[in-house]
């Protein structure tokens, strides 16, 4: 009797779950192309065109190994599904579990609606476990990366001395906030060629969905095992060993920096976190390649400590976490998000290299185009579904509790301590940008001061008697009460005109 298996998406591979046992002719593969999931946001081309080509890659591979593979291009995974059961009644489908909510109630409705079982088994690309983290989280007033960090770090032995950290310290996270000086030779990142199978993704996704955000024409991501491997020893041979002190850095016209642009292959399934740990590790431990110990061990914290500890705030959290607005944030989402038009160069550079290239790092996420979000206001679904849309490597399960949760305190705080809200002294310390910009980012109620400035203020005193009892915001609220009431009354003002041109698209 043939197992017939469900391949979804972001489970790209045969190197763990049902396939890595599965034989060709015993097995038969199905997969769903879902014209529902590509038409629900105005996703970026470049995202459409990396999940259709990898997909395409991946069933060609597995036919040239033998597999019977039904690729099918539906309107939904239900209406693919029941297809699929239509040639094969009765048909019990194995799947991993997705991680996407909802993704697996909508498999097992369409399989029993025609009359089908489907089989879910655990989904194996993680490196922590369900039972792991509810273990670990069980009795705790408060979850924290950092104290989960540190138990699935020890429960690994990485980076580790016995039972204490090596170093002696589990988080260098305070020595990886330099930034590159003027002419900072930064090295070339390899980059992939589309092949047949790509340009025709991309033939069908300009024709198909012309008006979606992004561009096409700057493709360079991996869509294959192979290609996906060539990428991370890129990254380990030319790009880890200085990923640390600049990992917070934001440098006009660098698109990558140090950054690994691993988490595409990663959320497709292309690479497994166990063997992107471990061959970064390999790598750091040869005194000869010069990985100081603040760039391996933030790099692992990236994959082993927040990669997962999202992963399971998502899956405890959902669906709530999604339709959280603790702050009442109300105000709809401003079109330079799309248009990229303002003279804000934090903003508008951000915005441009995302249509370009569908990617940005972690703190251009967070303290740039998070940030502006947070201060000013901005409904968090709207923003939230906007990052959904934009990036290639955007998964439900990673963007929205970082969005909802860490970006926009929309939960009041459920696994973070604080707002990432910030003023444009921060930018301008991490930066080049603010050296180009039209605004002054040292002035704070000035006609041409920094929108960054009063807005961030503007926050403060909207939240003021939240933030006192806020333990790491009370000293920043107490000093906003404090300040002489005719200054503030200024900031308050410029905050105002600021928001007003916000309205206008004429920031």
């Amino acid at each position: 009797m043939a197992e017939h298996i469900l391949v979804l998406g972001d489970q790209l591979t045969e190197r763990v779950g049902p396939l890595f046992s599965a034989e060709p002719d015993r097995a038969r593969v199905l997969m769903i192309e879902s014209r529902e999931l590509a038409a629900g946001l105005p996703h970026h081309k470049q995202k459409l065109m990396l999940v259709f080509s990898a997909m395409r890659h991946f069933a060609q591979t597995l036919r040239e190994r033998g597999f019977d593979v039904s690729y099918l291009q539906a309107a939904n995974f239900a209406t693919g599904i029941r297809e699929y059961l239509d040639e094969f009644p009765g048909a019990e489908l194995v799947v991993m579990r997705p991680t996407d909510w909802g993704v697996e109630r909508e498999i097992i409705d369409a399989a029993v609606g025609a009359g089908a079982h489907v089989n879910v088994v655990d989904n194996e690309l993680w490196l922590t476990s369900d039972a792991e983290f509810d273990a670990w989280a069980e009795g705790r007033k408060s979850l924290r990366l950092e104290y989960f960090y540190r138990s699935v770090r020890k429960a690994r032995g990485w980076l580790m001395d016995g039972d204490k950290p090596v170093g002696g310290r589990w988080n260098y996270d305070a020595e990886n906030r330099q930034v590159p000086g003027p002419g900072h030779d930064f090295p070339s990142v390899a980059g992939f060629e589309p092949d047949a199978l790509t340009v025709e993704a991309r033939a069908q996704v300009d024709a198909t969905w012309p008006d979606h955000f992004g561009d096409t024409r700057a493709f360079a991501w991996p869509v294959t095992r192979e290609q996906a491997v060539q990428a991370l020893e890129d990254f380990v041979e030319h790009r880890l060993a200085s990923f640390g002190p600049y990992e917070d850095a934001m440098v006009e016209g660098e698109d990558v920096l140090y950054h690994s642009l691993l988490s595409v292959p990663l959320n497709l399934g292309l690479l497994h976190p166990r063997e992107v740990c471990e061959r970064a590790l390999a790598h750091a431990s040869d005194p000869l390649n010069g990985v100081p110990l603040a760039s391996i061990e933030g790099f692992i914290r990236q994959v082993l400590g927040w990669r997962e500890f999202m992963r399971h705030i998502y899956r405890i959290g959902m669906p709530h976490l999604r339709e959280a607005n603790g702050l009442d944030a109300t105000r709809p989402l401003p079109n330079l998000y799309w248009s990229g038009s303002t003279r804000m160069t934090c903003l508008q550079r951000s915005v441009d290299q995302i249509a370009r290239t569908g990617h940005a790092h972690h703190i251009q996420r967070l303290m740039v185009l998070g940030n502006f979000a947070l201060v000013a206001g901005v409904d968090p679904r709207e923003l939230n579904d906007w990052f959904l849309a934009t990036f290639v490597d955007a998964l439900d399960w990673v963007v929205t509790p970082n969005v909802m949760g860490m970006s926009q305190f929309a939960d009041l705080g459920s696994f973070t301590s604080k707002p990432y809200a910030a003023s444009g002294k921060y930018i301008d310390r991490m930066s080049n940008y603010c050296a180009s910009c039209a605004y002054d980012v040292k002035s704070v109620d000035g006609d041409n001061s920094c929108p960054m400035n009063s807005l961030y203020w503007s926050f403060i005193d909207r939240h003021r008697e939240r933030w006192v009892a806020n333990h790491r915001m009370a000293v920043i609220a107490r000093g906003w009460a404090k300040r002489d009431p005719e200054a503030k009354a200024r900031i308050l003002a410029r905050a105002g005109d600021v928001l007003e041109k916000l309205s206008d698209n004429t920031l």
